[in-house]
Parts: structure tokens; C-alpha cells; sequence
């Protein structure tokens, strides 16, 4: 079939199921329906992308040494949150612990037909002012080959990303800055390309969803329509 149009519908389809998965974030955090929708829906159309991604392996046995195949290092993702498909394994997540502490160790993500894997991104932790933590994860080198289908979901590009009202308290401060979806986004490639990378192994937490931005300004955002964005 037509590969423009196969992937079209892949891009329709996978759209479903992140408003589905939306409005499931939106009664799981108990902030108003929409309020995460239409971050999506502000302006001329949201920053997601997809990628088919194909790593080759290095053909060894099983006991062999890995040679030096292609990986991909611990990151997170700047948007909002990923979903994930693979067709063998090779993908590893390192979950938050259980009681809401800090993440534990890596784990193997499922290789399950017709099912994706969920990830938090970057601007899910800051607007609950760290509630939900990014996802640290990574791809090892294999012998086998591997193919996965990863869609980011990101807001619209001026979208205004700040801790939401309900996950700010005298207890628990705003503890991220403003930002704008574009500029993260811009910001945290640049720092890729400088050597920056988004995840801090020795302070285990998303060095590019705690980034500070105009100098360590803190705003709160209402959960009320048409206010979160400038």
C-alpha cells in the first residue's frame, strides 16, 4: 500500500487514542476536562511528531560479545508523553517506586502485538509540579534487530507550560519555571547538541524537565480555559 497513506492513518489512528488518553490523565490528576486537550488544540496544530526507527543489531549469538551497535543513551522526552511499540526487546524504562518516591532501577519494557508502551515527558512533570516524574529510559545495543514506532505528543508551540493550580501548596511550591512548548523544545535540542543530556545519572532526575528558564521566574497556572497559553 501507499506508504504516505498508511502512515497517515497510523498519525489518525494514534491521535484517538491520545485524546482517550487525555482525558484519562485529566480525571486521573482530578483537574477539569479539556485541560490538558486543549493545550493540544491551541493555535495552528500540536508539535507531535513520529518515528519508525529500525536498529540492525550485530547479528551475534546468543553468549557473544555486543559489538558496538546502536543504542540509545538514558533520556526523557520534552513533550508531553510518548507512546511506544516494539516488535522485539531492547527498550528499558527505570519506573518511579512505589509511594511516590524517586525512580528505581531499569526494567525491560514488554514486547506486547498491538499494544504501546506509555510514557510521561517533560511537560507532564512541570505542569504537576512534580507529581508524575518523566520517564528515564533507554535502548541497549542487541544482537537481534528491532523495529519500534514511537509518537511523541507535544502541546501547540505557544503553549505556556507551568505547575497546574491543583499540585501547588504551602507544603509543595512551584517548583519549575515557565516555558513555552517551542522553546523547550528548541532549548533542550540545542543542549543535546552541546553534550547536555537530558537525563542526570548522578542526581537520577530529568535534567531537561527541570530545566530553568527566565531565571528561575515561578508562575502558577488556573486550570480554567484559555489561560494557558500567551
Amino acid at each position: 500500500p501507499p506508504f504516505a497513506a498508511v502512515l497517515d492513518d497510523c498519525y489518525a489512528r494514534q491521535d484517538a487514542v491520545a485524546r482517550v488518553l487525555l482525558a484519562g490523565f485529566e480525571r486521573a490528576l482530578s483537574v477539569p476536562p479539556r485541560t490538558l486537550l486543549q493545550m493540544f488544540e491551541d493555535g495552528a496544530g500540536d508539535f507531535g511528531t513520529i518515528r519508525l526507527l529500525h536498529y540492525p543489531g550485530d547479528g551475534g549469538g546468543a553468549g557473544s560479545a555486543l559489538a558496538d551497535t546502536t543504542g540509545i543513551g538514558p533520556h526523557t522526552d520534552f513533550e508531553c508523553f510518548t507512546l511506544m511499540h516494539q516488535n522485539a526487546p531492547g527498550l528499558q524504562l527505570m519506573p518511579r517506586q512505589r509511594g511516590g518516591g524517586g525512580h528505581g532501577g531499569w526494567v525491560d519494557a514488554p514486547v506486547r502485538p498491538g499494544e504501546f508502551v506509555v510514557t510521561v515527558g517533560d511537560m507532564l512533570e512541570r505542569l504537576t509540579n512534580g507529581v508524575l516524574l518523566a520517564t528515564p529510559h533507554r535502548v541497549l545495543p542487541t544482537h537481534h534487530a528491532r523495529d519500534s514506532i514511537i509518537r511523541f505528543n507535544a502541546f501547540a508551540p505557544h503553549t505556556l507550560v507551568a505547575p497546574l493550580r491543583p499540585f501547588v501548596t504551602a507544603d509543595r511550591p512551584a517548583a519549575y519555571s515557565p516555558v513555552e512548548m517551542r522553546e523547550h523544545m528548541e532549548t533542550t535540542m540545542r543542549n543535546l547538541e552541546a553534550g547536555l543530556g537530558s537525563w542526570d545519572t548522578e542526581r537520577q532526575r530529568s535534567r531537561s524537565a527541570s530545566y530553568e528558564y527566565n531565571g528561575g521566574e515561578r508562575r502558577v497556572l488556573e486550570c480554567e480555559p484559555n489561560t494557558m497559553s500567551q
